[in-house]
């Protein structure tokens, strides 16, 4: 069976492939897999494996390998312990099979170190690349935003403060052809509590219809999208008062906190 993508389980039999750590009968089944399942995903980390184990032990710094891979890796210096004892006349001999795994031991760990850093930068990338992504969208949907704003389709509305709150200011842009109105404000102080704010879109004649209930963050500041309100070609006014909290269906008070005409 192919694998269509490297997992941690995959990166540590390639490891143990690679070092000779394999036992019976997984090594002849993970033999027969890269030969007769031609799987490109184990291929290429049995490679990369190999690679680090011949050639990156100098270069990266030694780390503790995975559980899994120690265990396994004690487990099959202890069986070579147990059946191959020198005789009594090699024992001033050199332990030439120890010095083996001591190197199959190092190049593993090796290996251990190149696969779980190969893993870590191929997430990172993966990552990178949605950050990328996310970002190619934003602009996208900011030059969307610009076009809209500076279209000869948008009317501006801009709001100046009065009554208790001169200071503040804000526009509402508004996308005739989108129907949508888009309020920005600025230095208008948070509402007091159990109290907010409510634009509201004023015609000609008859009574204010409210736009949308409020309240500004700590810096003074709001925005939000919003429909076009109803009977948007009567309207002549708008503005905002400060109202009880979740709003009132008509205004309850005369001190506009914004004001701005409609042309």
């Amino acid at each position: 069976m192919k694998h269509q993508q490297l997992t941690h389980e995959l990166s540590e039999r390639a490891m143990l492939y690679a070092a000779g750590a394999l036992e019976e009968p997984e090594l002849s089944e993970y033999s027969r897999h890269l030969a007769e399942d031609d799987c490109a995903v184990c291929k290429a980390e049995v490679l990369e494996s190999e690679a680090a184990a011949q050639s990156l032990a100098i270069m990266l710094p030694m780390q503790t390998p995975s559980g899994s891979v120690k265990q396994r890796l004690l487990a099959q210096v202890d069986t070579a312990r147990q059946t191959e004892r020198p005789r009594p006349a090699e024992r001033r001999m050199p332990a030439f099979g120890w010095i083996g795994w001591l190197a199959a031991a190092a190049a593993l760990l090796v290996a251990g170190v190149f696969v779980n850093l190969n893993l870590g930068l191929r997430e990172e990338v993966r990552s990178l690349n949605a950050e990328v992504v996310a970002l190619e969208s934003q602009i996208t949907a900011q030059r969307t935003l610009l076009v809209s704003l500076t279209s000869k389709d948008t009317r501006v509305v801009t709001l100046g403060g009065l009554s208790s709150t001169p200071q503040a200011h804000g526009k509402i842009f508004w996308d005739e052809t989108a129907k949508v109105w888009r309020l920005y404000v600025q230095d208008l102080p948070t509402a007091p509590t159990n109290r907010t704010y409510q634009l509201w879109a004023v015609p000609a004649t008859g009574n204010p219809a409210s736009a949308v209930v409020f309240n500004t963050d700590a810096s003074g500041s709001y925005m939000t999208e919003l429909p076009e309100p109803a009977a948007a070609g009567t309207i002549k006014l708008a503005a905002v008062t400060e109202e009880p909290s979740g709003g009132s269906p008509l205004p309850t008070t005369t001190a506009f906190n914004l004001l701005g005409t409609v042309q």
